[in-house]
């Protein structure tokens, strides 16, 4: 098949450019250039900014189109309005994030309520929600048939920039008591190269649904989370001190937000969605992240995880 990648350099779409080119797919990629441009020899490059200049989507037809990036309604617009039906069958990559957690219960489907729909032309993260629900809205109005939504819970594994699942991989991997949030907590989340697999797979099949990639039925606690991860990276299973949801924690959410970690994904699996399990996914990770280190190329995003200092103050606290 010939697949357009909107982005394709940066985590979810590098995973999926990899995927499709496994698949022997002829994958032509539509970015800026700037993270790791020599990544995909293989693949034909395109070189723009989907915000300013579409003009190198002005030629060409695709079997396929996958949208990984786009954060605004005015993106998949103005992406569309461009192709035409030379993009053919469209993925766009979502989140479940669009749906409205005040109205959420354990087991939601993707039928469940969404947030109201923004149309902002620029993304604020706190109406990141919104936005993707603006961004569906658009993408069926102008596809229609030929539409697949995917819904994911939070992505991890190899090449994940946020530093969310890799800073409990590195802390668990650094040894000695640490800080959690709440021990109960359960928590969803695909390895990036599952998503992949999943998508490239519906691609082919040219599937046309809604649908939440994450993992597993039931979720594991936040404990059990910690517990594979030590038992990935060959570990001992570390003493940790649960304090409670913090921003300082990636992925800790208070108790009425839990439901969210517990989407229905039956439908996918009726796709065939399937996972790797989580210590294959922390090995896969911490090997990654120290590769990337000893080069430079990886620096963990700020906000996300305590100091080692602040750690142990917080830690000898009484008060906590």
């Amino acid at each position: 098949m010939r697949i357009l990648v909107i982005g394709g350099s940066s985590f979810v779409g590098r995973q999926i450019v990899a995927r499709a080119l496994e698949r022997d797919h002829d994958v032509t990629l539509f970015n800026r250039g700037q993270t790791d441009p020599g990544a995909f020899p293989s693949a034909t490059q395109l070189k723009g900014d989907r915000d300013k200049d579409l003009s190198a989507l002005d030629n060409g037809e695709w079997d396929a189109t996958v949208d990984v990036c786009a954060y605004v309604p005015r993106q998949v617009r103005s992406l569309l309005d461009t192709l035409g039906n030379r993009g053919g069958h469209y993925t766009f990559i979502s989140t479940i994030s669009v749906y409205d957690a005040e109205q959420v219960s354990d087991g939601y489907t993707e039928d469940a309520p969404l947030l109201e729909p923004g149309f902002d032309d620029v993304l604020d993260m706190a109406r990141y929600g919104p936005l993707k629900v603006g961004c569906e809205q658009v993408a069926h109005e102008l596809v229609g048939d030929r539409l697949l939504v995917i819904r994911p819970g939070y992505v991890i594994g190899p090449y994940d920039p946020t530093h969310r699942f890799t800073y409990w991989v590195e802390r668990v991997a650094a040894g000695g008591p640490m800080l959690g949030g709440e021990k109960e907590q359960p928590l969803q989340a695909i390895d990036g190269r599952d998503l992949a697999a999943f998508t490239v797979g519906a691609v082919e099949r040219g599937l046309r649904d809604t649908l939440h990639v994450t993992a597993p039925d039931e979720p594991p606690t936040f404990d059990q989370v910690i517990e594979q991860i030590a038992e990935g990276i060959g570990t001992g299973r570390p003493e940790v001190r649960w304090i409670g949801s913090r921003d300082e924690l990636p992925f800790t959410d208070t108790k009425e937000f839990w439901p969210m970690m517990r989407a229905d994904i039956s439908r996918a699996k009726d796709h065939g969605l399937w996972w790797r399990p989580l210590t294959e996914t922390a090995h896969d990770t911490l090997a990654w992240v120290r590769a990337a280190r000893s080069t430079g190329g990886y620096r963990a995003r700020e906000g996300y995880g305590f100091a080692s200092e602040t750690e142990r103050g917080l830690l000898n606290a009484s008060d906590l």
